[in-house]
């Protein structure tokens, strides 16, 4: 399991734990979950920073068709769950561009 795997369980038992709390009858103490969300924070930016420096040796994969159509088919996504219609269902637009990602990573590039 992986850093990010567990920060997200945590995390997300967390959120379920808040907004159950008041139902199963627990006072949540404040200054712990500040401490908690601190450290995790702490943790998160580190991370962030961590990743900053690693953005340079990868810029060229920004450009990668594979990385843009998967960017465009979350914003079609994105867009189609907050109402906009489109002339194509969002679902076939979706389809057809990640039928095309797939495509593409079968594709050998030439050494």
């Amino acid at each position: 399991m992986s850093r990010k795997t567990l920060t997200i369980i945590i995390a997300v038992f967390g959120a379920i734990l808040g907004v159950f709390a008041t139902t199963f009858g627990l006072a949540i103490d404040q200054t712990a979950v500040l401490a908690g969300v601190t450290a995790l924070a702490v943790y998160i930016f580190g991370e962030a920073k961590a990743d900053l420096k690693r953005i340079g040796t990868q810029a060229g994969k920004f450009k990668d068709p594979k990385f843009l159509i998967s960017i465009i088919s979350a914003i079609i996504a994105a867009l189609a769950g907050a109402g906009l219609t489109l002339p194509i269902s969002p679902e076939v637009i979706i389809a057809g561009l990640t039928a095309i990602v797939g495509i593409l990573f079968k594709v050998k590039k030439p050494t």
